[in-house]
């Protein structure tokens, strides 16, 4: 697993760093969200040209290539848009004329499996391609003449699962936008700019990180099911004890649960900010569960199954036995945002935490969930903080997750955490004086065993106990 893969795992398994900081390593979600937003679509289709700049280019309109035929290549004026890139089949391809720096047209989707390849020309400043399909922003895709314009991860994919389907379903005309913009000032690009992209039909399988088995999970018996979005009835060790999602013309969720005592795990799904650039989303979801004060979370919706999103913990605010209300809700975070945008999709689910090894105040669940598939704690290895070290072995010819991290390491900060298997660093961490490294989570398919090993490269640990645990399959 290279870093940003590692970063990717994390932003998944996230669960609310800004609201619960024990759950992630701190210091790395603000880098995942910029991340996401320069390469979480490193080139998906998309929708609202920027109002500067003319957009007169008529797209080149590729028929859905037959199974056995593989597409041809699509040149223009000494441009090149591939018409395979790796396993994937070009479906539409589109080169600009120079200075035409922003694409607008119709657009019909025929798979819900596809990816976006893309390129641009442009000088002096760093820039990137923005998409947008119906208003929904995709990402930024950087700039590259290189041979690595085309390669199979410099693309991005929308999956089967995306939230992006059920605003835009197959088969139904979608208006798709291109920008190209200077990355530090969001201008439009000069005179002398170009853009060319393909949007591909690509594998519907998730992709793997170092050979680890990944899928859509199952939905299982008892999931909660609404306009396409789903609460599984288990993810992990949790289990579900309620969950609504709302009518296309409400902005809140009311229902209620009986309460066992154990924490809650809360799952919002919410789509208002699906048009949004940028760090400070204009829209958060708010939670009331029970008579306690309310909770936020930031409103995003990444897939349809709806715990893939980011989670907040929290304590039973009743006893076992008694009724919990649950209240969610839409709002704007600003007084001078009126209205939301059309067709906002929420819901909430609520699970049952389940249990958890707790060392040094730092919790391991002893069910986990890591790219569709459920894993078993079967090994816990620590050691003290100032040893700064701790290694074990992984196990032989069968899949298995590292979970790695620990607690508060002393005063100070500054702590620089690495994990390395085998010879390969795969995982890196930034240590905070308070919330310590929390855990990270790095997959792995079946090999010989390797050692791995978790090392404080700097700073100066003067308490605080380091992590290291092996999840099988369950």
């Amino acid at each position: 697993m290279n870093l940003q893969d590692l970063r990717d795992e994390l932003a998944t398994r996230a669960a609310s760093a800004d609201q619960h900081p024990g759950d992630l390593l701190p210091g790395v979600q603000q880098k995942i969200r910029r991340t996401k937003q320069r390469r979480a679509f490193s080139a998906l289709g998309v929708v609202a040209v920027l109002a500067a700049v003319a957009a007169t280019l008529v797209p080149t309109l590729r028929p859905t290539p037959p199974a056995d035929n593989p597409p041809e290549d699509y040149t223009r004026d000494g441009l090149t848009v591939p018409g395979t890139v790796g396993s994937d089949k070009l479906l539409k391809a589109w080169i600009g004329d120079r200075g035409q720096s922003s694409l607008s047209f119709a657009w019909t989707p025929t798979t819900n499996s596809i990816t976006v390849h893309a390129n641009c020309e442009a000088a002096g400043a760093m820039y990137a391609i923005r998409f947008r399909i119906n208003g929904w922003y995709l990402g930024d895709a950087s700039c590259d003449a290189g041979p690595n314009a085309w390669a199979m991860d410099s693309g991005v994919t929308l999956a089967p699962d995306s939230a992006f389907w059920l605003a835009s379903p197959v088969g139904k005309a979608a208006r798709v936008s291109a920008d190209l913009i200077e990355l530090e000032s969001g201008r439009p690009a000069g005179k002398d700019s170009r853009i060319w992209f393909g949007i591909y039909s690509t594998s519907p399988d998730p992709p793997s990180s170092n050979g680890a088995p990944a899928r859509l999970a199952p939905v299982d018996a008892g999931a909660y099911q609404k306009d396409g979005v789903i609460y599984r009835k288990t993810v992990g060790g949790d289990i579900l004890a309620a969950a609504q999602v709302a009518n296309l013309d409400r902005l809140d969720v009311r229902f209620s649960f009986t309460a066992t005592g154990a924490k809650l795990v809360l799952h919002p799904f919410c789509t208002a900010n699906s048009g949004y650039v940028g760090d400070n989303p204009p829209y958060t979801v708010e939670m009331r569960i029970g008579s306690g004060q309310p909770v936020k979370s930031t409103c995003e919706a990444s897939s349809t199954d709806a715990v893939k999103g980011s989670s907040l913990t929290i304590d039973s605010p009743v006893p076992a036995g008694q009724r919990v209300d649950v209240v969610a809700k839409v709002l704007s975070t600003s007084p001078h945002l009126i209205g939301m945008p059309p067709d906002v999709r929420l819901g909430l689910g609520v699970y049952f935490r389940g249990a958890q090894r707790v060392i040094d105040g730092m919790e391991l669940p002893e069910q986990t969930e890591v790219a569709g598939y459920r894993y078993r704690l079967a090994e816990v290895k620590t050691a003290p903080g100032p040893d700064r070290r701790l290694a074990t072995d992984t196990p032989a010819d069968q899949p298995y997750v590292v979970a790695y991290g620990g607690s508060p390491l002393g005063p100070g900060g500054g702590f620089q955490a690495s994990l390395t298997v085998g010879k390969t660093e795969t995982g890196v961490g930034v240590a905070s004086d308070v919330g310590g490294m929390g855990i990270g989570w790095d997959a792995h398919g079946a090999a010989p065993s390797e050692r791995a090993t978790l090392t404080i490269a700097e700073g100066n640990p003067t308490k605080g106990t380091l992590i290291l645990a092996i999840y099988l399959p369950d």
